[in-house]
């Protein structure tokens, strides 16, 4: 009986993992097409569309764990998608094709990506919680980011002209309320699927007498962490290698700083940090993080040609595993 329970558990978590993907795919194809018909370069659309897209599994399963208290499946499902983002999807891409840094992702975006990280572990420091004002500071901030990247891009004079084209007669009304219903049917499965993935997997860390955030870290992190995958592969394979690693490091700011942010107000008081997150999962990430961006600061790129970088954040994720088995389970 207690096997079938289990069978069950994984059953529901791996349906509600599928459905996080399905939902957050329709948004980020649908957004897309909505950027393309601005004529958004690939890297904005990357840092801000599909990041916040691809990263809507966290942001819901965080919203949905703030709801029910469910501190360490939120915080753990940060931490462990970023990671897994960051070294081994990070690495399997660079496998597949080059991936080139502009100055401006070098000297703005990797250096916003670690201040998210860093903003995250001395919130969760203080007192081992992230009040609810802490994540309305944190997503006020990332705002702001955005703000900072649309203006870069003059993206406001380019919807403009497109709501200029329509009030003429000439814009493309159709394919902007095709693609908004769409993103709205995602949005539902989001609501209903991050709810299955919260509950099975709360089920299962009682199941296997582990902590929440393991759970967290080790399956929701990874299963929330599937659509950067498809999207950074898709990317580098159509040689639009902006997009993938506009992807990744758009997802390690948005997650930290909105997905938190937003966990920690759904839970209408605080979220809670454990121990091992902060002193372990937190610094490898940074640690991670800093070596991805050397690697990239090298030769303002990371790809196939060399590839032992590949292979240097696959092996960062291998052992990452490794002493999270060994010394947290």
């Amino acid at each position: 009986m207690r096997e079938l329970e289990k069978m069950l558990f994984l059953f529901t978590l791996a349906l509600g993992l599928t459905g996080l993907w399905f939902g957050a795919t329709l948004i980020v194809e649908s957004a897309k097409k909505i950027a393309k018909k601005l004529n958004v370069s690939h890297a904005l659309i990357g840092l801000t569309i599909v990041s916040i897209g691809t990263s809507l599994p966290e942001i819901a399963t965080n919203i949905k764990s703030g709801m029910i208290g469910a501190s360490g499946i939120a915080v753990g499902t940060n931490i462990g998608s970023c990671l897994t983002q960051i070294t081994i999807i990070l690495g399997l891409t660079a496998l597949l094709g080059t991936m080139k840094a502009t100055k401006k992702l070098i000297r703005r975006d990797f250096p916003m990506l670690l201040f998210a990280i860093i903003a995250m572990f001395l919130v969760g420091i203080t007192g081992n919680k992230i009040m609810w004002f802490e994540g309305l500071a944190l997503i006020i901030i990332y705002l702001i980011y955005l703000y900072v990247l649309a203006k870069d891009e003059k993206v406001g004079l380019k919807v403009k002209g497109e709501f200029k084209e329509h009030k003429n007669g000439n814009g493309h009304n159709g394919i902007y309320s095709k693609n908004l219903t769409i993103m709205a049917f995602g949005v539902l499965i989001l609501i209903y699927t991050s709810e299955m993935v919260v509950s099975s997997a709360l089920d299962l860390a009682e199941y296997w007498g582990v902590a929440q955030s393991f759970v967290g870290v080790m399956i929701i992190g990874v299963g929330t962490g599937l659509p950067e995958l498809s999207t950074a592969i898709t990317g580098i394979l159509r040689k639009a290698s902006g997009v993938s690693i506009g992807t990744l490091i758009g997802s390690n700011v948005t997650d930290p700083m909105f997905s938190l942010g937003a966990g920690a107000i759904a839970s209408g008081s605080f979220l809670v940090f454990e121990n091992n997150l902060l002193f372990f999962d937190m610094p490898f990430w940074i640690i991670a993080s800093i070596i991805a961006f050397f690697l990239f600061s090298r030769n303002m790129k990371i790809g196939k040609a060399d590839k032992k970088e590949g292979l240097t954040l696959i092996a960062l994720y291998v052992l990452f595993v490794f002493l999270k088995i060994k010394f947290f389970l």
